[in-house]
């Protein structure tokens, strides 16, 4: 944890101001490093520890939670996934700058930043290189620890473990963002109206769920067996089948999906295909993307799907201004407001 993170905590119990008692401090970048020790609440005397480099915010509550359940899915997953996917550099990019649009990279510049749910650190880590004054991410899950190796070498990236729901930060962002996050919350509005309140008047907020609309099978046949049986499975278990699956995927959108939109002869197949525009974006993917992405969809214990009108009365209620709303690829909506 880099000491200069510490003005923009806060106590996520009593929201007072916390101070740093550093047991263990390293110095290997131009900056100091503390490794261990705790935060105390200046108000409530309550203290929360740094372990590793990472300030951790964790009640009991928390830890015994049915989300965690959840949580510990996707800490597995980041945790596997780390070393597989996150050198595709610039597929993450224009991923990421489609999952934000209209924002790109030069909006980033000079802005205070969350990452709220911010898994292994890709967005994270590039978030920071596209020149953010600082930007924080926050993650429930043990992902925090690949997220923390992957950008403690950047002088302006921070990395917290805490809940969306009980943030523990100042009301001190100017952009916040939140990719594939609100959707597995019990209540995902609650978690959006929770981030409302860390912007700065003029702030904005950009979120990434997935759609109600065009989703009707996967909700009717894929979240039943999901819920009921491959989130309840050992992960171990659940990343062989994971595999299984990405290897069939990866080779019908490679045989199928990509000739069909490649191959001047194919193209009018293309247009015949199920949900085509998603799945050829897909197809140019690697194995190891394609089968995080399958294992994303089977261990949530609970997915919730948004409408469109759903997502517009979140902003409506929160009075943001200038909001945005469209389609990303027809299965899920990429939303931006400014407070």
């Amino acid at each position: 944890m880099k000491e200069k993170l510490v003005p923009f905590l806060r106590c996520p119990l009593c929201h007072g101001v916390l101070d740093c008692n550093a047991t263990s401090i390293v110095r290997d970048f131009q900056w100091q490093e503390v490794m261990e020790g705790e935060l105390a609440c200046r108000q409530c005397e309550e203290r929360f520890p740094v372990r590793n480099g990472i300030p951790r915010f964790l009640s009991n509550d928390v830890q015994k939670s049915k989300a965690q359940q959840t949580v510990d899915g996707f800490g597995y997953e980041w945790s596997k996934f780390n070393k597989q996917i996150s050198s595709s550099y610039m597929s993450q990019r224009d991923n990421f700058i489609d999952y934000i649009y209209p924002k790109d990279e030069a909006f980033f510049l000079d802005k205070t930043i969350l990452d709220a749910g911010c898994g292994m650190g890709r967005y994270l880590k590039l978030g920071a290189e596209f020149g953010s004054r600082e930007i924080i991410g926050v993650d429930l899950s043990n992902s925090v620890e690949a997220a923390y190796l992957n950008t403690r070498h950047l002088p302006n990236a921070h990395v917290v473990q805490g809940d969306i729901l009980a943030p523990p930060f100042a009301p001190c962002f100017d952009y916040i963002l939140t990719i594939g996050v609100l959707q597995f919350l019990p209540q995902p509005q609650s978690g959006f109206r929770k981030l409302a309140n860390l912007l700065k008047p003029g702030g904005c907020i950009s979120l990434w769920v997935y759609a109600k609309e065009n989703n009707s099978l996967i909700i009717r046949m894929i979240s039943p067996i999901r819920t009921h049986i491959t989130s309840r499975l050992p992960h171990a278990v659940l990343y062989f089948f994971s595999r299984i699956i990405g290897a069939t995927l990866f080779a019908v959108l490679n045989l199928v999906y990509k000739p069909a939109n490649e191959w001047k002869a194919l193209k009018p197949l293309g247009q015949l295909l199920p949900k085509n525009d998603y799945l050829y974006y897909t197809s140019r993917l690697s194995f190891h993307e394609i089968t995080s992405i399958v294992f994303d969809h089977l261990v949530p214990r609970l997915t919730v799907y948004l409408s469109r009108s759903e997502i517009a009365q979140w902003f409506e209620q929160e009075q943001f201004s200038q909001v945005e709303i469209s389609s990303r690829r027809q299965y899920s909506w990429r939303a931006h407001g400014t407070l």
